[in-house]
C-alpha cells in the first residue's frame, strides 16, 4: 500500500505540474550565499587571533570580500538600467479585456528581464457576466542578446535574442511583454537598443572580468609585497570605475530609452548593480591608495595591520662596482667593473630600528678610559698570564696580573 501512493497502474510517481513566476534571481542569490558561505568560514579563524591583530584580520576579510562581491555580482547583476510603471494595458491576442498591472524591466550586461505582474494578480477576464474566467497574471520572462549580434530577421543565424522573441511569440505571451522585447529586438535605422546595449554589455563584462583577476593578485601580494597590493588594488578599482563608464556611455546615440504605455512610460534609470560597481571601486581605489602611502611613510603601522615582520620588505639592493687590479705588461689596469650586490636597509628603517641608548654613551668613555689602561697594553709573555695551570719552567710559579679586575673598573 506504501508503494501504490501517487502512483497510476504501477507507474513511477507523478506530480501535477504547477507552474509559478520567477521570483528571483537564482544564480544571484546562489552566488550570494557562496560569498557568505565563505566569509563565515574565515571568521572562524578570527578568534585564533589575539589583541589587534583580531580587528585587523576583520577589515582585511570585510573589505576584500567586498571588492569581489561588487565583482562578481556586477558581471551576473540584472539591474544595471530598470524601469516600473503601473498602467492599463492589452493583456493578450483575441482578448478584449484590459488588464491593471505592474510592467517592469531590468537589464543587465547580457540579457533583459521583463515582468508583467496583475494588479490585483487573480483578474477576471472573462466577456460573459454568467462566466467567470479568473486568469493569474503573474509573468517574468528574460532575453538574452550574449554575444552574437547574428543576421537580420528571426532565423536560425539570427541573433540569440531575435530567435528567443519567435519563440515567446509561438507559446502566446502577454503583448506587453512583447511590446517591450520587440524594442531590443529591432536594428535598423537610428532603432538600435538591442545593439547598444549589447555591445557596452560586451566591454563593460571584459573590463570586470579583468578586475577579477587583479583583486585576486592584490590579495596574494599582501603576504609577499605589501607596496605592489597596494597599486593592484587601486588597478582593480581603476577597472571598475572604468566599467561603469563604459556602460554609461557606450550607447546608440543620445536619444533615451523610452517605453510608451497607455497611462505611463517605461523610463529606465541606473540600478543597484551599476551603483554596487562604483561603490567597490572606490573602496578599491582608496584601500590601495591608503596601503601605498602607509608603505612609504608608516612602514610599522602596515606591517602590523598585514600580520608581516617590518623587514621582510624594508631591504634594498644597490649595485657596487670594484674594480681589480690586473698587471699588464708591468703596468697596473682596472679591468672591468665587476658588480656586486649588497643588502642593505633604507636610512629611515636603521633610525627606528637601532635607536642610541642613553647608556651608550657613558658604556662608551668607560671603554676608551679602560682601553688607556697599562694592563690592556701589549704584553710580551703571554703564555703565563692566561694560563690556568702554574708555569713549571726553571721551577718558578706563573706571573699574577699587576692589577685586579676591581682596580680596573
Amino acid at each position: 500500500m506504501v508503494y501504490d501512493a501517487f502512483r497510476t497502474n504501477g507507474g513511477p510517481t507523478q506530480h501535477a505540474p504547477h507552474p509559478s513566476a520567477v521570483t528571483v534571481d537564482v544564480l544571484e542569490v546562489g552566488f550570494i550565499f557562496a560569498v557568505v558561505i565563505l566569509f563565515v568560514c574565515f571568521a572562524l579563524t578570527i578568534p585564533g587571533y589575539k589583541g589587534i591583530a583580531r580587528l585587523y584580520l576583520t577589515m582585511r576579510i570585510v573589505v576584500s570580500f567586498f571588492i569581489a562581491s561588487a565583482i562578481l555580482l556586477g558581471v551576473l547583476g540584472q539591474e544595471w538600467e530598470s524601469a516600473e510603471i503601473v498602467t492599463k494595458t492589452p493583456y493578450k491576442a483575441f482578448a478584449n479585456r484590459e488588464i491593471t498591472a505592474h510592467v517592469g524591466i531590468k537589464i543587465g550586461l547580457g540579457s533583459v528581464n521583463i515582468t508583467l505582474k496583475g494588479d490585483p494578480v487573480h483578474q477576471n477576464l472573462s466577456i460573459s457576466d454568467k462566466v467567470d474566467f479568473i486568469e493569474t497574471i503573474n509573468y517574468n520572462e528574460r532575453f538574452h542578446w550574449a554575444w552574437r549580434q547574428g543576421r537580420f530577421g528571426y532565423g536560425p543565424y539570427a541573433g540569440r535574442i531575435s530567435r528567443e522573441f519567435r519563440e515567446a511569440q509561438y507559446r502566446g505571451l502577454p503583448l506587453p511583454i512583447l511590446w517591450v522585447a520587440e524594442y531590443f529586438v529591432l536594428d535598423g535605422e537610428l532603432i538600435r537598443w538591442g545593439r547598444s546595449y549589447r555591445t557596452a554589455g560586451w566591454f563593460t563584462n571584459e573590463v570586470l572580468w579583468t578586475a577579477f583577476p587583479l583583486w585576486a593578485i592584490a590579495n596574494i601580494l599582501t603576504f609577499i609585497m605589501v607596496f605592489y597590493a597596494g597599486w593592484m588594488f587601486v588597478l582593480t578599482g581603476v577597472c571598475m570605475l572604468t566599467s561603469t563608464i563604459i556602460w554609461a556611455t557606450l550607447k546608440w546615440g543620445y536619444q533615451p530609452l523610452v517605453i510608451p504605455f497607455e497611462d505611463d512610460h517605461l523610463i529606465t534609470h541606473y540600478g543597484p548593480s551599476f551603483y554596487l560597481v562604483i561603490v567597490g571601486g572606490v573602496v578599491s581605489v582608496i584601500y590601495g591608495a591608503i596601503i601605498v602611502m602607509m608603505d612609504l611613510w608608516f612602514k610599522r603601522q602596515i606591517s602590523e595591520y598585514f600580520g608581516q615582520d617590518l623587514l621582510h620588505d624594508a631591504e634594498d639592493f644597490y649595485p657596487e662596482e670594484k674594480n681589480i687590479e690586473e698587471p699588464e705588461m708591468g703596468l697596473a689596469k682596472p679591468s672591468i667593473p665587476r658588480r656586486l650586490f649588497t643588502r642593505r636597509m633604507t636610512r629611515r628603517n636603521k633610525s627606528e630600528l637601532y635607536k642610541p641608548h642613553p647608556h651608550d654613551a657613558s658604556v662608551s668613555s668607560l671603554s676608551a678610559a679602560a682601553y688607556q689602561n697599562p694592563v690592556f697594553q701589549p704584553m710580551e709573555h703571554h703564555d703565563d698570564v692566561f694560563n690556568d695551570e702554574p708555569a713549571r719552567t726553571n721551577g718558578r710559579k706563573s706571573q699574577q696580573p699587576a692589577y685586579t679586575e676591581s682596580e680596573i673598573l
